[in-house]
């Protein structure tokens, strides 16, 4: 059973581990608490701490490592999560701001920032389309040297995500002529998902004037193409050099960041679940140890159009500071996505 000397001493232990990375002494241990005991009575429960599986000797005249165990007993028993500085809070803001209205540009910029400030990998695995549901369509005439009109179809969900396809048309169309399709679909379409709005639109097609069923056949070739399926947006590839000074490590985390389908696999487990997740080493099932993830889902309107962000770093990376980052971010990109605001610094 672990004491309360057990429990500063594993607390103490992971710390330094964190800020140097490699094996802690007992007389380190001696010189940072406040126990008031002898490095001998610190080694002693070391060694206790390695029986029950917390601590690793790398070799004999080696400190010790807290091992996956441990660290995982560390974040639920023992870290104290810290709160964000105002400086980190006003950059994430910024950065969902700045991308309009465009989902995978706002997620991209978001990632960026993320891992400038956690000096980690960033991921984001974005919402598959399947789940978006349609708020409205828009078409906009463009200029055209071929004599064909070139029309912009707009896509808009109620995440505010936006997908936009250009194709061409034989006959010509008046803008205020694409403006009353475009109400008439949204009126008909709005409230489905793009899987709904595909089968619908095989319906239109065979209904209407002429050219409502040109501009409807069009629409539902360029939804047709859309992908599905989610994207796996991945920044801070370089920051794994930083972040760990051992080279076996630095090329385990750049094995599982060319592996993509592993951590597709993992931000999706998370879609399902409330709040941040951790998993360390093993836990996180990528094809390489030594690794920890810090992940968290964030959603749109009704739980619509869900997407994941996630820190990829070694098992030594500052918890207390990356749950803490990547909690606010995805609260902020939560409500960005069901209403279209972001909160000041201190709204969340």
């Amino acid at each position: 059973m672990l004491t309360k000397r057990h429990h500063e001493i594993l607390k103490l232990v992971v710390q330094a581990h964190m800020e140097g990375g490699e094996p802690i002494g007992s007389k380190t241990i001696c010189e940072r608490s406040q126990l008031g005991v002898s490095a001998a009575t610190i080694r002693n429960a070391m060694v206790e701490l390695e029986e029950m599986g917390f601590l690793t000797q790398p070799h004999t005249s080696a400190g010790r490592l807290p091992t996956d165990l441990g660290l995982r007993f560390y974040v639920d028993s023992l870290l104290e999560v810290t709160s964000l500085g105002r400086d980190e809070q006003e950059q994430i803001v910024r950065a969902c701001e700045q991308g309009g209205e465009d989902l995978e540009t706002v997620l991209a910029g978001v990632s960026q920032v993320l891992a400038m400030l956690t000096l980690n990998a960033c991921m984001v695995r974005t919402p598959d389309v399947r789940h978006a549901v349609l708020r409205r369509v828009q078409f906009i005439r463009l200029t055209s040297r071929s004599g064909l009109d070139r029309i912009l179809a707009l896509l808009i969900s109620d995440s505010g995500q936006l997908r936009s396809r250009v194709f061409h048309l034989e006959s010509h169309l008046s803008q205020e002529k694409l403006d009353k399709f475009g109400r008439l679909l949204s009126r008909r379409l709005e409230g489905m998902t793009l899987a709904e709005v595909r089968e619908h639109l095989q319906q239109e097609v065979e209904q209407g004037e002429r050219e409502y069923r040109a501009v409807c056949g069009n629409l539902l070739e360029s939804v047709s193409g859309l992908s599905m399926g989610g994207s796996l947006i991945v920044n801070g590839r370089m920051n794994v050099f930083h972040a760990s000074m051992d080279l076996g490590r630095v090329r385990e985390m750049l094995a599982v960041l060319e592996e993509k389908r592993g951590l597709v696999h993992l931000l999706d487990r998370c879609l399902g679940l409330e709040g941040v997740q951790l998993f360390i080493g093993a836990e996180a099932e990528l094809s390489q140890g030594g690794c920890a993830v810090v992940a968290a889902p964030f959603r749109g309107a009704h739980g619509s159009c869900p997407g994941t962000l996630g820190v990829l770093g070694p098992t030594r990376m500052d918890y207390a500071h990356v749950i803490s980052l990547v909690g606010f971010t995805t609260q902020l990109l939560s409500r960005l996505f069901s209403d279209g605001t972001v909160a000041g610094p201190t709204g969340l």
